[in-house]
Order: C-alpha cells, then sequence, then structure tokens
C-alpha cells in the first residue's frame, strides 16, 4: 500500500514538474519562431541590397570600361584632371568589390546561422513531444496506481477487519 501510495504521489508530481518544464518550453519556441522570422526577413532584405549593390557595381565596372576605351575622355582626365577622375572611378570600383564580398560574406554568415536556428527549433519541437509524451505516462501513471492505491485499500480493510473479527471469537 505504502509503494502504490508513494508511486501515485511520484507520477503526480512527475506531471506537475513537466507541466511546467512544457510551459516554459512553449514560452521559448514562441520566442524563438519569433526571432527566427526576424532574422529571416533581415535575410531577404540584406539579399535584395546585395544584389542592388552588385547589379550597381556592375553598371559601374561597364561604364568605366567604356569611358576607358574612349580617347577623348582620356585625353581631356589627364590634360584637365592629371588622371585623377579615372584614378578614382578605379578606387570606387575596388571600394565596390570590397562591400560586395563583405555582403556576400555577410549573408553566407546569416545563412549559417538561420540554419542553426532550424536546428534548434526542431530540436526544441522535439524536446516538447517528448516532454508530453512523458506527461501523459505520468498522468496515466498516477491514475493506475491511485486506483490500485484505492482497490487494495478496500481490499486490505475487508482483511484486517474479517481477521479483528475472528480475533474477537
Amino acid at each position: 500500500m505504502l509503494f502504490l501510495f508513494l508511486s501515485t504521489i511520484a507520477s503526480v508530481a512527475g506531471y506537475l514538474y513537466l507541466e511546467n518544464i512544457i510551459s516554459a518550453g512553449k514560452i521559448q519556441m514562441a520566442k524563438g519562431q519569433a526571432k527566427q522570422e526576424k532574422g529571416q526577413s533581415a535575410m531577404k532584405y540584406g539579399k535584395a541590397e546585395l544584389d542592388i549593390g552588385k547589379k550597381e557595381l556592375s553598371e559601374g565596372k561597364e561604364e568605366y570600361a567604356q569611358a576607358e576605351k574612349n580617347f577623348f575622355l582620356l585625353l581631356v582626365d589627364n590634360l584637365f584632371k592629371g588622371g585623377k577622375g579615372f584614378e578614382e572611378g578605379r578606387e570606387r570600383i575596388a571600394e565596390g568589390n570590397k562591400q560586395v564580398a563583405k555582403g556576400e560574406r555577410e549573408i553566407n554568415i546569416g545563412d549559417r546561422r538561420l540554419d542553426a536556428g532550424d536546428l534548434k527549433l526542431s530540436l526544441g519541437r522535439e524536446q516538447l513531444k517528448l516532454a508530453r509524451e512523458l506527461r501523459l505516462a505520468s498522468a496515466i501513471g498516477a491514475g493506475v496506481f491511485a486506483s490500485l492505491a484505492i482497490v487494495f485499500g478496500f481490499c486490505w480493510r475487508r482483511a484486517l477487519i474479517s481477521y479483528f473479527k475472528r480475533a474477537d471469537a
């Protein structure tokens, strides 16, 4: 009887403990999902910005290449600016290349972070599923142990009553 009573209490305590864990887990999952969605929208924005930057850089390179082929522009730049116009253009293209490369690195890092976030969310979902199953098992265990304790309590009570009735006779 004592074992059944203690098992019932342990099962109820396990159920309550798992209920608290599940509630906290749901809150964490909601926060993580919101953070993941925010990251995905930021990633879309970043990819769009990178595409715009790549397009502008490509157009700038084409314009520079055409201007470099134009003898008249080369002459005017050398005469009036001492060749600094084309030098400035090369520097701006080099800076654009650096910015595009930096953007691509940041996009790659963001992709990896989003993948890690997806993995954590998936793991969290699996852990919540397992906790729910354990909570159900604890509830069933509590019900079974409590039922057995009640049944055996009545049987034990009858056995004690009949034992004491025989002892009186």
